[in-house]
């Protein structure tokens, strides 16, 4: 009677490290981490007509070099921050999770949107906007943990004909 070979898990052979190493690496980052911070991290992608792709990371996680040293404190987060524009408005959409509405900070200027919080933690941001935008006209609203500000778009300076006198 031929013996009936055991099947192999596939997984025994290839990458048992890998999936060990994995496991050190999250049980560290969770230790580090703490419960009372919850893990903050994702990506944006913005692709816009004629300009390459803009990709944009945010989030409190650690990033680590290979030696797996901590390169930044994880209580800093970086919000995903978005800008919209149609013909007469430019939107600008932050994500502030944890703040509160008296902590945030905005000074504006017809190129730029200047973001600071001051608790829990420090931050700011100076935001380039893409057209020059009227800043009194900016209208800010934070509701669920998103900032959104509007602006009305400055209309275009048209040329204007210079006659020579003689």
């Amino acid at each position: 009677m031929v013996g009936i070979r055991k099947r192999k898990d596939f997984f025994e052979d290839f990458g048992s490290e890998l999936f060990d190493n994995l496991e050190e690496i999250i049980e560290t980052l969770l230790e580090e981490m703490g419960e009372s911070i919850p893990f903050v991290y994702g990506f944006s992608i913005i692709r816009r007509p004629g300009e390459d792709l803009e990709f944009q990371k945010f989030g409190n996680i650690p990033e680590y070099s290979q030696n797996e040293e901590k390169t930044f404190p994880s209580e800093v987060k970086d919000p995903l921050i978005d800008i919209f524009e149609n013909e007469e408005l430019v939107h600008v959409l932050a994500e502030f999770p944890e703040i509160k509405k008296e902590d945030i900070l905005l000074h504006a200027t017809a190129q730029n949107l200047e973001i600071r919080i001051n608790r829990p933690f420090k931050y700011s941001e100076d935001i380039e906007l893409p057209v020059r935008v009227d800043p009194k006209s900016a209208k800010a609203n934070y509701k669920n943990g998103v900032l959104e500000v509007t602006f009305r778009r400055c209309a275009e300076e048209k040329p204007v004909e210079i006659k020579i006198d003689w």
